[in-house]
């Protein structure tokens, strides 16, 4: 269950990326779009390592 959460969300931070990576063609660092992205990106990233994290202390 833990290494499912951890793949989805690592598929989850690579759409993230592709989709800020697509918004700052058009749209400067400081649009709220790309900013609300990035966000809810580094969420996910967190959450990933707090996975990883758990894992390890296994």
């Amino acid at each position: 269950m833990i290494l499912r959460e951890a793949l989805d969300l690592s598929k989850s931070i690579a759409n993230y990326r592709m989709d800020m990576y697509e918004l700052t063609k058009d749209k400067s660092f400081s649009d709220p779009d790309v900013i609300k992205i990035s966000q809810q990106l580094e969420f996910k990233i967190q959450n990933i390592k707090n996975i990883l994290k758990d894992i390890r202390s296994f």
